[in-house]
């Protein structure tokens, strides 16, 4: 009797390991999950998306909902200064809804301020700024609590070529979460170019060194695609000298990018 159960035990055994196995074989082989997330993306303006389209592509694909926020309206696009400003805006406008459907992520949000570092018309440039700034702190802190978002990416104080309004929203993102301690509540991620990806750029591009990139992102050649047909969208500002660029560079860097995660330590120091 002690050496049936014996054997029974290692059957039971025997067959507990192969299923544990066949599990994890599963698992493994199983498509890629996020749980549904709610991701906000906040930019300053209609094609800023373009950098990190294929990231977006790639959540949606997955079944999370993305939400873009635009913050600047297109009037004074200065590529097209001979277009009057309303229909410059609303050909921006367009743009970037087209842009929202090819990559199958939420109509955009527009903020539709004029501009967050300066002031068109009489020079006011510094008070129209910081009041601008207060406007649209108050417009994402409503948009947050609205939308609920499990992480917020922007760009990061690279600004992705230096541009003042990448820089001062990325930083207006910032203040807000710290001013209502909402850090860890939507975990924010900024956008930007690692040194490695830049090494023989035309030193347009602003980058950060490697080691200070805490997240990596892959995508499938499939939201790539998606990618490229969603810059098509912009034939208000592009040329198509412009999209061919922009295509041909999407196509022959590595199908990752990184972002870096914005934390804060809590634990108080007496000295620096």
């Amino acid at each position: 009797m002690k050496l049936n159960l014996t054997l029974i035990l290692k059957r039971n055994t025997s067959i507990l390991v192969s299923l544990t196995l066949i599990s994890f074989l599963l698992l493994m082989c199983s498509p890629e999950k996020t749980g549904n997330k709610t991701i906000l993306v906040v930019v300053a303006h209609p094609d800023d998306e373009t950098a990190f389209g294929s990231v977006l592509a790639k959540h949606a694909r997955l079944g999370d909902t993305v939400y873009l926020v635009v913050a600047v309206d297109a009037k004074y696009d200065t590529r097209l200064i001979s277009a009057s400003p309303d229909s410059l805006n609303k050909a921006k406008q367009y743009d970037v809804i087209c842009s929202c459907k090819k990559l199958g992520i939420q109509p955009p949000v527009f903020f539709s301020f004029a501009s967050m570092d300066r002031k068109h018309g009489e020079k006011d440039g510094v008070r129209d700024a910081v009041e601008t700034g207060n406007q649209f702190r108050e417009k994402l802190k409503k948009t947050i609590l609205d939308i609920q978002p499990d992480l917020i990416i922007t760009l990061g104080p690279e600004g992705e070529y230096g541009h003042p309004e990448h820089i001062i929203v990325g930083s207006l993102v910032t203040e807000l979460l710290l001013r209502e301690g909402w850090v860890d509540t939507y975990p924010l991620y900024y956008f930007g170019w690692t040194k490695t990806q830049e090494a023989n750029g035309d030193g347009w591009v602003r980058f950060a060194d490697d080691q200070y990139f805490n997240t990596r992102v892959t995508y499938t050649d499939e939201d790539e695609q998606k990618a490229m047909q969603f810059v098509q969208c912009y034939t208000s500002g592009f040329t198509q000298q412009d999209m061919d660029e922009m295509i041909s560079y999407e196509l022959e860097r590595e199908n990752e990018l990184f972002f870096r995660k914005f934390n804060v330590a809590k634990e108080l120091q007496e000295k620096f």
